[in-house]
């Protein structure tokens, strides 16, 4: 097999189990493989506040793949440094907040800006992401947020799963060509500019590590990790993973209860 030079890895559902947790197999391959130089980078749908923690326990400082790939981030001496922004254009934004906001008031509406998470407020389903996450909301006006056109690299809808169904549907027919979206959850959608790719982040990261792609491996369990899993030397789905991306895969794995990226590393590397 030629040989890995770069893991590319999802997080929730794949390096976590159910319950948030990392097993110690999994920190041990992955410090066993940065010492072999082997580069390894976590990406994810998460804020990069909600990163740090994730990336700390494992022993990682390469840079953090952040809201599937909007945001590219060097966390260092508490502070972060950008390699890579896309955000979502300001008439979407302003679109998706109007439509969001008058149809669906029972949506939970949130805004990631870089490290910044904002929200109008702090309802259950706040509650609960910073509970998973480890983050602090901003309570603020989101008219007022917007009419200083900040930039915005996600939205995140949350709700019960009619009405994220519903929200589906409506942006389905809405002329918004220039974003992207997806459930992650039955309860969350995601928004992203339509140019947004983990593939596109790790072509951007193959590029500044001089590193081919043919030489990566990339690891998820979700339809947004199937480019990456499609295109990457070795690809791989976990045991949880619906079966389109099982399709996609390589190799699959065991799920993320019973220690599958250990496992899907220890076989494919070691």
């Amino acid at each position: 097999m030629t040989k890995v030079a770069l893991v590319f890895s999802d997080i929730d559902g794949t390096l976590l189990d159910s319950k948030h947790q990392v097993s110690p197999e999994a920190i041990q391959i992955i410090q066993d493989l940065v010492k072999q130089d082997t580069k390894i980078i976590l990406a994810s749908a998460r804020p990069p506040g909600a990163m740090i923690a994730i990336a700390d326990e494992v022993q990682l400082s390469s840079p953090l793949v952040c809201f599937n790939g909007a945001l590219i981030t060097q966390y260092a001496d508490g502070s972060f440094d950008d390699l890579y922004s896309l955000t979502l254009e300001r008439p979407a934004t302003v679109q998706l907040y109007q439509t969001i906001s008058t149809k669906f008031p029972e949506v939970s509406f949130n805004i990631y800006s870089g490290d910044r998470w904002y929200v109008e407020r702090e309802d259950a389903w706040v509650k609960q992401e910073a509970a998973i996450t480890r983050m602090d909301p901003e309570i603020l006006s989101m008219q007022s947020f917007l009419n200083e056109q900040l930039p915005v690299h996600k939205i995140l809808c949350m709700g019960n799963p009619d009405d994220i169904q519903k929200l589906e549907d409506e942006l389905e027919g809405a002329n918004l060509s220039t974003i992207s979206y997806y459930r992650s959850k039955d309860t969350y959608m995601e928004i992203v500019n339509n140019q947004v790719s983990k593939l596109g982040a790790l072509d951007f990261l193959c590029e500044k590590y001089g590193i081919a792609l043919e030489n990566t491996l990339a690891i998820g369990d979700n339809f947004n990790d199937m480019p990456m899993i499609e295109h990457a030397g070795k690809g791989i789905a976990m045991g949880n993973a619906p079966e389109e991306v099982k399709q996609a895969a390589d190799y699959v794995t065991d799920t993320n209860d019973e220690n599958g990226f250990y496992k899907a590393l220890a076989l494919v590397l070691r």
